[in-house]
């Protein structure tokens, strides 16, 4: 749904006959409804027990992605990532997963969610290679199909197998010794919180250019003469890097200034943006892939590791559920790209935007208030 969605691209803009803008209201109206989802399935996944809604997520995937291959307009297409393929995201993707890691563990819980957040970079690294296999020997058509039926048949038993009991009840001290939050957290709580607004919206402008570069990875090869195989490379050099920053962020985050970790990741990102840029040859490609996917591999953890430092466990799911609202603000940059190249015919404009936008973040993470000071949250927790 999100490393292959590039590797669709070229054959929707033959097939459906649209523009590369149209193409990208798909993942955008995916994107946006993921957000406007994401609250209340997070609070549902702090509420009941994960193994029925994980399921009911991987359900939901394989009967999206069956849908697709049968889409003859390319509406259908956009109507199946704004309904079933949301579903599937939230409930069998990272808000899950996240929110089952930070209950589960206390001590090492940033090395833990680094390690959970490995498995999408796992599936970056690998399934783009298939899907370009697949599509190649079968049509797109044939390709989501096969697809379906194979995420199906792994992850309805697999986690009917693993997910068969519930975390244990945390203690009033994490394994570091500091006080979590031992109660639910109110809305108005979490959305008055300096922890809560800060962290987000240096997230925004980073989250919006890995879609403006990711998600129109496939037509940007294919116009700089390339095929649609070093499409699929890059992307699996950006996941296998990722994995590398998702364990470089997720254990320094037990250990190192969380805002420090941002600058590092942004930084990052805005070198592998200026690499981007120009008319770029497959090494300067192949290094920005890299330097991309290390960088944004340490979204996910980073976003686990500040908000249950500061909020606890216990809200984590409604937490986080808000977060990936407000940062769905950030999937324009799918579709921002796709304009700006319909329009000057370049991408640089779009690259160089992303830039910008970037160093603001950088200025509002100076600001990031330490993990005890929002943590306590209650008088019970101070006694």
């Amino acid at each position: 749904m999100i490393y292959s969605f590039a590797l669709f691209v070229v054959p929707w803009l033959d097939h459906f006959e649209v523009a590369r803008s149209q193409v990208m209201v798909a993942i955008l109206a995916f994107q946006v409804v993921t957000g406007l989802m994401s609250p209340m399935l997070g609070r549902l996944m702090d509420q009941f027990f994960m193994r029925r809604m994980v399921i009911t997520g991987a359900v939901s995937m394989g009967l999206g992605l069956a849908l697709l291959s049968q889409a003859t307009q390319f509406w259908q297409v956009i109507l199946v990532y704004s309904t079933l393929l949301p579903v599937g995201m939230l409930l069998c993707g990272t808000l899950a997963s996240q929110t089952m890691v930070s209950k589960w563990f206390t001590g090492n819980r940033g090395l833990a969610i680094g390690l959970s957040a490995m498995g999408t970079s796992i599936g970056g690294l690998i399934i783009p290679i298939m899907v370009i296999e697949l599509i190649a020997r079968h049509e797109w058509q044939g390709a989501l199909l096969i697809l379906s039926v194979v995420s199906t048949v792994i992850l309805v038993p697999l986690n009917l197998l693993v997910l068969r009991f519930e975390p244990p009840v945390p203690n009033h001290r994490s394994g570091t010794g500091r006080f979590v939050n031992s109660r639910t957290l109110t809305t108005q709580e979490i959305l008055t919180s300096k922890a809560f607004w800060i962290p987000v919206l240096a997230l925004i402008p980073i989250n919006a250019a890995f879609g403006g570069v990711q998600f129109n990875l496939g037509a940007y090869m294919a116009d700089l003469g390339h095929d649609q195989s070093l499409a699929a490379k890059l992307i699996a050099v950006t996941s296998l890097m990722m994995i590398t920053g998702k364990l470089f962020f997720g254990a320094m985050g037990d250990r190192i200034d969380h805002r420090k970790l941002y600058w590092i990741m942004a930084a990052l990102l805005v070198v592998a943006l200026f690499f981007y840029q120009g008319s770029p040859g497959k090494a300067d490609l192949i290094l920005a892939a890299g330097i991309q996917g290390f960088a944004t591999g340490g979204v996910m953890p980073m976003m686990g590791i500040m908000y249950s430092a500061r909020f606890g466990t216990l809200s984590f799911g409604r937490v986080l559920g808000y977060v990936n609202l407000v940062l769905m603000l950030g999937s324009f940059g799918s579709i921002f790209s796709g304009w700006v190249f319909d329009s000057t015919q370049s991408y640089d404009v779009a690259f160089w935007i992303f830039m910008a936008l970037i160093l603001p973040g950088m200025i509002i993470m100076f600001f990031l208030p330490p993990p005890d000071t929002e943590r306590n949250m209650s008088a019970t927790e101070r006694v």
